[in-house]
């Protein structure tokens, strides 16, 4: 009888894993060549092989092809319509609609000074190596800074504005991406006032910073309120305060997109 009962406990759990609709199988294959990174960014895949960049749809159909030589370990990132790579010596842009050139600009980190990293915030991308590493301006290619000492032991990683690399004994920060990133840190709400607590956590300063709020009054009808912060400078804070009894709603920091941010998806918080 255990056995019969274990056998009919083993069916049972057989066939609600069955019924729970995963199927880990080969969906398609693409004949793209070797791919040294595969990237995807919710629409399309872009994979760089040792001589090209092609990007191709959910169904691996070929999107378009670049005969592109690939520096360093592949390196190549989409941001909004470009797609950023570093090809031998050389900082490359790409329109991602159709893959023709932006732009290049040749022996970004000096001569002799392959790309092998890429990194992109607002504005602004990175190019760098294992010793060096530049800023450019994401749609013309512009110098935003000069070549930089920034010899690194791991792969380099950004967080914030920071670039960080890799040392014998631990991590170097450097500041690179010069520019605010506000977010609505906390939301604090009374009975006879709400207050936003506006944050500043990026490396330059915001200047006619504006916050919305959208409210619940207590009869249930909305409200939206627009308040002038004024300037919030870079790792300062902001109590931003309206006056009333609301039961819940959202905070938003430059709702308009008028400043350029780091990151705009920390801009917004609820409250109840």
């Amino acid at each position: 009888m255990i056995g019969k009962r274990h056998g009919i406990m083993f069916l049972c759990v057989l066939i609600a894993t069955m019924s729970c609709g995963f199927a880990f199988q080969q969906a398609w294959t693409s004949d793209t060549g070797q791919p040294q990174k595969i990237t995807g960014d919710g629409q399309n895949i872009l994979v760089t092989t040792s001589s090209a960049i092609k990007e191709i749809d959910p169904t691996g159909a070929q999107v378009w092809s670049q005969d592109i030589t690939v520096s360093g370990n592949g390196s190549a990132v989409k941001a909004g319509k470009y797609v950023f790579v570093g090809t031998a010596n050389d900082a490359r842009a790409l329109n991602k609609a159709d893959g023709s050139t932006k732009w290049t600009k040749t022996d970004v980190l000096g001569a002799a000074q392959p790309v092998k990293y890429v990194f992109v915030k607002g504005t602004c991308v990175i190019f760098s190596n294992s010793e060096k590493a530049i800023v450019l301006d994401r749609e013309t290619g512009n110098n935003l800074t000069a070549v930089q000492d920034a010899p690194t032991t791991s792969e380099p990683s950004v967080f914030g504005g920071y670039y960080l690399a890799g040392t014998a004994s631990g991590v170097t920060a450097y500041k690179g991406f010069m520019l605010p990133d506000l977010r609505v840190k906390s939301i604090t709400k009374a009975s006879d006032k709400t207050t936003a607590k506006i944050e500043n956590i990026g490396l330059s300063d915001a200047s006619k910073v504006l916050v919305k709020f959208v409210v619940r009054k207590t009869d249930g009808t909305y409200r939206t309120i627009h308040l002038n912060a004024g300037t919030i400078g870079a790792g300062q804070s902001k109590d931003i305060v309206i006056n009333g009894a609301f039961s819940r709603g959202y905070t938003i920091v430059d709702p308009y997109y008028a400043i350029t941010e780091l990151n705009e998806g920390n801009n917004q918080r609820y409250f109840s």
